[in-house]
């Protein structure tokens, strides 16, 4: 029997069986992704048919920490480290309010936009040390329904941006900002190791999907951000979510879709909700008429 024969059939038979399987696995690689690709497009282009104006997408892979956050008390410890401005901690230690005696003039107003040199001023504000840890802060948005300017607690270079760690600057109709409310976490750490999440492309498919965004909106650009997603007595988790602005027929909201879960959330895990100081005061003023 010739053996060397039969080795190089089998030699032979054997790559040629390696060719079949390899161009199988192409073709079939090719069909999946001709069958996703035209999915994905056709929601952007879903929207874009029925009037949603959408921002400019990064589609960008992330790998991103939970962070934890220790119970504290750092507001109501260092408050007294402020001046020229008179305020008041909540009962609970969790948002301080200030009235200011020298107030910050804006040269903008909200309707017409504001200019680069009052975003100058409000961050050489936050920064001066007027405000308690203000450099572990950055400009998030203009929040119009409370004609505030709001900045969040920056950490692992994502904003918080859930309420529980921000400063409010109030713009009052004088075109002056009077007064400012802030929310610390406190100092947060890293936990675990870092997981991927969702791109801000399919975090507005999601929305989209859910019948979150309606015709003619106008989505603003999508925030990578933390949100408190744990909340005990001795500390605080926080995991990553989508923080996305839409402009519709009701005003302007914020959607938000868990960027590991996919899931939409509703509302902040218990937000410090801010309060303008003037209307606070008139609120207080009631009470006391109340007691009386």
């Amino acid at each position: 029997m010739d053996f060397k024969k039969i080795e190089s059939i089998f030699l032979i038979t054997f790559l040629f069986l390696n060719v079949y399987l390899l161009i199988g696995f192409l073709n079939r690689s090719d069909l999946q992704y001709a069958s996703t690709a035209p999915d994905q497009v056709n929601l952007i282009r879903e929207m874009e048919q029925i009037g949603i104006e959408l921002p400019s997408l990064n589609e960008e892979e992330r790998d991103v920490f939970y962070v934890q956050a220790d119970s504290n008390n750092l507001l109501e410890e260092n408050v007294d480290q402020l001046e020229n401005q008179a305020g008041s901690i909540a009962q609970d230690g969790s948002l301080y309010t200030s009235i200011l005696s020298d107030p910050i003039e804006i040269e903008g107003n909200p309707d017409d936009g504001f200019t680069e040199e009052d975003y100058a001023r409000l961050d050489t504000f936050i920064e001066s040390g007027a405000v308690l840890f203000g450099q572990e802060y950055d400009y998030l948005r203009y929040d119009n329904a409370e004609n505030r300017f709001v900045y969040a607690q920056q950490v692992e270079g994502l904003p918080v941006a859930d309420g529980t760690s921000e400063i409010s600057l109030f713009y009052g109709s004088d075109g002056n900002i009077i007064s400012y409310q802030q929310s610390y976490a406190g100092p947060m750490t890293a936990q675990g190791s870092p997981l991927e999440v969702i791109t801000d492309r399919q975090a507005i498919e999601i929305l989209f999907q859910n019948n979150q965004i309606s015709s003619n909106s106008i989505v603003r650009q999508p925030i990578l951000s933390y949100h408190r997603t744990l909340h005990l007595e001795d500390l605080s988790m926080y995991g990553p979510i989508w923080y996305i602005p839409v402009i519709d027929s009701t005003g302007e909201r914020v959607l938000r879709v868990d960027a590991f879960e996919r899931t939409i959330i509703s509302e902040p895990a218990e937000p410090v909700t801010p309060v303008d100081p003037d209307l606070q005061e008139d609120m207080d003023d009631d009470d006391s008429d109340n007691d009386e």
